[in-house]
Order: structure tokens, then C-alpha cells, then sequence
């Protein structure tokens, strides 16, 4: 696998000679600068080896590197191992950002090239800007897809069947959805509105696919004006397997159905209009066709409005966790009573898990790649197990678990240490912290206008009390039957900018996950979906809190119960009754002994 990893990049640079490319870029991406890809985009994996969602590769004739961040960075030391591919670990100090770097390796003149079909349009002005600050005279080539000559057996396009989401689970029409982005682009005298994000497309119609795993999208784009509107997808004709599901839907709403590369041809008929486009997601090919036209960045309406999930979707989101809590529980009273002479590994946890989901009602696919890491793999913040790393559960430390599940209610994503077996005091007392700052942000109570800079502290004050602390952000806003990462909603103290850090409102879903994670020894997460909502409104103004939709009891065996105190205690008691109350009429026999027993108070 190295030797093929080091051959792809001496072939890439012959390519790049001929080119007459001095460095070249490969990102993450796919052409909507999605979190998770298809195969077909999995170009920087091709490259480098690396299997990691976040990442970026840059090749000069001089050396290779990838960048990632905090959750990958134990991830890609192994992987890249014997690959040539230095390993530049984002965000520690010393290491230069990606546009310094750029800097550093690139003289005036020389040519820096990517596919700019996969760069979105913001991260291209954003090293453009750099290099000028810096008196850099840089060529830049954003069309050119070197990888892709190179990738015989590229994965095809995905071509999975669309599905139309029912107005009882989405809450809302895509007549509403469509009337509310023409309000908005009447209120920017726009004549066209360019969505290219999957997620946003898939909510504002009201559909969904399986275009991208774990993700259950439609590889589109939509372009609408205040007369038309324009649903890029596929081949564009009924018989497509994409779109036999939702052809007839669309076009019964007025919708133009076309294919999918049909846009780029479309773009070029644009003479005098004025253009609405996130530049945060348009890639950089769309922007580079219509730069002649007047185009006004803005932040998609669709991603705020979606990210308030309305009564409907509260409702089936909270169906869901009941689903998703029946199965999960049922996993655990296997894995509790489980043989201890019996050998158990990390994929069979994985196994089991999906078959149990898989038996719900409304089950349509895991929400994510699962993270089941053992011991020391918990250490690794975004582990997945394969056949090469699986390790056998052993009787003693944690198992870290994060998994999550697509219901046609909505969408899961749950986080559990939990014990193996004989547990060590330090296990005990860290496993303690980190529910503590659980507790406290799930537990909290805020000003209408705080963000989630303002209450990340809350997680973090138990570790940062003993001077610990994760390298990941606290939470992230959850899709109705969507990405399991949606923005804008997140809880972090480091703010890269308002809009990515906006003021909590009514109808969010964001995970609360602090944790902690000791090289070569384990790693810790809890992590619950909380529910915004309206705790009070007096003189003062209007307080918010949260409503915790998970309903999978913590590890009570792990806790160390003199380090809580008498709100803590009553806090995880009054979350366990609830969880009895809930989903004891789903159990009988011996299943509801062991839901009576991991939910007793403590």
C-alpha cells in the first residue's frame, strides 16, 4: 500500500511537470463541499492513504504533506506511516497554517493548481488574499483534475434512488419552503438564488437519496428565480434510477428537472443578472463562469431556516431517540451479558449495534461511520475499526461507542463510554469529569441572544479544573434526516466568525459532548442530543434551555459518587427515571431487569 502511495506521487508529479504545475492541492471535497463524500471523490484518500474525513494534501516537487486536525491526528501517524507524506498537525504550534505553507513553498510566478470544482469559492479568495498580503505573485489554475487522469478505477458517480419526505415527517411543503427564499431574494433585489450545498438542496424540496453514505442526499444542484426553477440531478430524464422516485414530484411543484453537469452550460447564458450565492459553498468552477455577473455573497437562508427544526420534526426527532434508545439498550444488555470466556472485538460491537437499529421500524441507515475504539483506541477521537486494527474487548477499561442512526423521524448520534470490565481510579475519576461537564451544559440556562461560545465553558470547567481539556468543539447542530453535522449551531469557546457561532434559538438540535482522550490509554466522550427550548420569560427577558432527547443511561458503575454533588446526583437520577418511564413498556423478561438495573438511583 506505501509503495503504491509513493508511486501515485511521483506519477502525479510527472503530471504536474507536464503541466508545468508547481504545486498541487487536493482537498477533501466533493463539487458541494460536503463533510462526507462519496468514493467517487475521494481523491486525497487516493493520493495519500489517509481515510480521515478532514484533510488537505499539497505536492511540490519537493515533498508531500497533509494536513488534519485534532480528532485525526494518532489516525493519520499510522496511516501514513512509510508513505513519504509528512504529517502537519493543524492548529499545534509551530506548524504554519495551509495558505503560510502555500506561501513558504511557492516563488512569484510559479503555478499553484486544483480542481476547482471540489475548492469552494471563499477558500480560493482566501489564499488569494494571502499571497497578496505577502507580495506573492502566484498563478492560480482551478481547472485541472490531475488526480482524476490518474484514478483507473475510479468509483462511478453514485447513482442511488431518490425518495420524497412526506409533509407528516418534514413538517413543512417545498411550495412554503421556495415562497421564503423569494421573499429573501426580494428583500436583495436578486434575480437568481444558486444553492449548491446537498443538505440545503434536499430540505428546501423536501427529498432525499443515498448519494452519499451515511448521508441520505442527492447529488444536485438547484438554481431558482423568481419565475423558474431548476433541479440539476443525474441524467434529467424520468427513467434515471435517481430520479424515477421524485421526477413526477417535482415537475407536478414546477420544477425544471435537467442533468446534472447540465448546470455548468446554463451558468453561461447568465448576461445581466444579479446573483445570490454562499461563497462559503459555491465551488470555485461556478463562481469562475459567472465573476463577469454582479453576485452577492450571502449566507444561505436555507441553512439558518433549516437548522429550527419545526413542531413536526421536534416531535418525530423525538420518536427517533425513543427508537434509537430501545435499540441501543438492547445492545447493551447483550454486551453486559455476554460470556466473559467468550471473544468479542470492536467489529463485533459495530455488528450488533446496526443489527439491533436495523430491527427499528422507519431504520434507514447509520448516521455516520461508527466509532467503536477499545482501550487505547479511544484515544483516537475518530477511530473506526476495520480488519487490520480490530481488537478484541478485553475485561477491564472502557470501550468508547459513537454511533448514530437515519429514521424516517429523523436523525441520532449518541456517545458512550462504557465499562469492559475492572475499572482503575483514574478511569473512574476522569470518566466522572467528563459527565459532570455533561451535566452542567445539559443542565443550563441562558439569556435568548448567548451562543455557543457562551456556554462551552460549562463542559469544559470540570477538565480545565484539573487542567485537562479535548481537541474538538463541545457540539454541532444535528439535520432532520439530514447531515449528521449541520451548521450553524455549534458550542465551542474558539470563534472563527459570527456566523458560524450564532445565537441559540428555539428548535435547535445540537450534540453536548465534552470528553477526554490519554494517548495509549483510553479515551472518554458522553455525549447527548439536547433540544433548545423556552424555559422562561419574565421582566429580565426570555431565559432558554435544553431538553436531552437521548435516552441511554450513563455508566453508573464508572462514576465516582463522592466527586458529585447533590444537583448532579438528582440531575442523573431524574434523566434515568425518565429514561424507565419512557421505554420500560418496551422491554419484558430479562431485558427490563436490566433496564430497571442501569437505571436505579444512585
Amino acid at each position: 500500500m506505501k509503495n503504491s502511495i509513493t508511486d501515485r506521487i511521483d506519477r502525479l508529479r510527472d503530471l504536474m511537470k507536464k503541466e508545468r504545475i508547481d504545486v498541487y492541492y487536493i482537498p477533501s471535497d466533493d463539487f458541494h463541499g460536503s463533510e462526507f463524500v462519496s468514493d467517487y471523490f475521494k481523491e486525497r484518500e487516493y493520493i495519500s492513504g489517509f481515510t480521515g474525513s478532514a484533510g488537505t494534501v499539497i505536492v511540490s516537487m519537493d515533498e508531500a504533506v497533509l494536513y488534519t486536525d485534532g480528532r485525526y491526528f494518532l489516525q493519520a501517524e499510522k496511516e501514513l506511516e512509510g508513505s513519504g507524506i509528512k504529517l502537519y498537525r493543524d492548529g499545534n504550534k509551530n506548524v504554519p497554517k495551509v495558505n503560510q505553507y502555500l506561501c513558504e513553498i511557492l516563488d512569484d510566478g510559479m503555478t499553484l493548481a486544483f480542481d476547482g470544482r471540489c475548492m469552494t469559492t471563499n477558500k480560493v479568495f482566501q489564499m488569494k488574499s494571502y499571497f497578496l498580503r505577502n507580495n506573492k505573485n502566484i498563478i492560480i489554475n482551478g481547472s485541472v483534475d490531475l488526480p482524476g487522469i490518474m484514478w483507473e478505477d475510479r468509483p462511478e458517480l453514485p447513482d442511488e434512488k431518490g425518495f420524497v419526505l412526506k409533509e407528516e415527517y418534514a413538517g413543512e411543503s417545498l411550495k412554503s419552503k421556495i415562497l421564503k427564499i423569494r421573499e429573501f431574494m426580494y428583500s436583495k433585489s436578486a434575480d437568481i438564488f444558486i444553492l449548491t450545498s446537498l443538505d440545503d438542496i434536499a430540505w428546501t424540496l423536501n427529498i432525499r437519496g443515498g448519494d452519499v453514505k451515511c448521508s441520505p442526499l442527492v447529488l444536485s444542484y438547484l438554481i431558482v428565480s423568481m419565475d423558474d426553477i431548476c433541479f440539476y440531478c443525474g441524467s434529467g430524464k424520468k427513467e434515471d434510477r435517481k430520479l424515477a422516485g421524485i421526477y413526477d414530484y417535482l415537475v407536478d411543484n414546477g420544477i425544471c428537472v435537467k442533468g446534472y453537469f447540465d448546470i455548468y452550460e446554463d451558468l453561461k447564458g447568465f448576461e445581466k443578472e444579479v446573483i445570490l450565492a454562499d461563497l462559503s459553498k459555491v465551488n470555485y468552477k461556478i463562481y469562475s463562469m459567472i465573476e463577469r455577473l454582479q453576485i452577492n455573497d450571502v449566507y444561505n437562508p436555507t441553512t439558518i431556516l433549516k437548522a429550527v427544526k419545526n413542531d413536526t420534526e421536534i416531535k418525530n426527532m423525538r420518536d427517533a431517540h425513543i427508537k434509537d434508545a430501545v435499540a441501543y439498550i438492547k445492545f447493551l444488555y447483550w454486551f453486559k451479558n455476554r460470556s466473559l470466556n467468550q471473544k468479542i472485538t470492536e467489529l463485533d460491537l459495530c455488528e450488533n449495534m446496526l443489527e439491533n437499529r436495523s430491527s427499528m421500524d422507519g431504520f434507514i441507515s447509520e448516521s455516520f461511520e461508527p466509532i467503536v475504539a477499545y482501550g487505547k483506541h479511544g484515544a483516537i477521537v475518530h477511530y473506526s475499526p476495520d480488519e487490520n486494527t480490530n481488537a478484541e474487548i478485553e475485561n477491564k477499561s472502557f470501550v468508547l461507542i459513537d454511533t448514530g442512526a437515519h429514521y424516517i423521524e429523523g436523525t441520532t448520534d449518541i456517545t458512550r463510554t462504557i465499562s469492559c470490565g475492572e475499572l482503575t481510579e483514574e478511569e473512574k475519576r476522569n470518566y466522572t469529569l467528563v459527565l459532570k461537564g455533561n451535566l452542567a451544559l445539559g443542565n443550563a440556562v441562558f439569556m435568548e441572544g448567548a451562543t455557543g461560545a457562551s456556554l462551552d465553558m460549562l463542559a469544559r470547567k470540570p477538565l480545565w479544573d484539573n487542567y485537562m481539556d479535548y481537541n474538538h468543539g463541545t457540539g454541532h447542530g444535528v439535520g432532520y434526516l439530514l447531515n449528521v453535522h449541520e451548521g450553524p449551531n455549534a458550542i465551542r469557546y474558539k470563534v472563527s466568525s459570527v456566523i458560524n457561532t450564532p445565537a441559540f434559538k428555539e428548535g435547535m438540535i445540537t450534540s453536548n459532548e465534552p470528553g477526554l482522550y490519554l494517548t495509549d490509554k483510553y479515551g472518554i466522550r458522553t455525549e447527548n442530543m439536547i433540544l433548545c427550548v423556552n424555559k422562561a420569560e419574565n421582566e429580565f427577558g426570555k431565559f432558554l434551555g435544553f431538553e436531552t432527547l437521548t435516552l441511554v443511561p450513563f455508566e453508573t458503575e464508572a462514576i465516582v459518587l463522592n466527586m458529585l454533588n447533590e444537583e448532579e446526583r438528582e440531575l442523573i437520577n431524574s434523566y434515568h427515571e425518565r429514561i424507565y418511564t419512557t421505554l420500560h413498556k418496551y422491554f419484558d423478561g430479562n431485558e427490563l431487569k436490566f433496564l430497571e438495573s442501569i437505571t436505579k438511583r444512585i
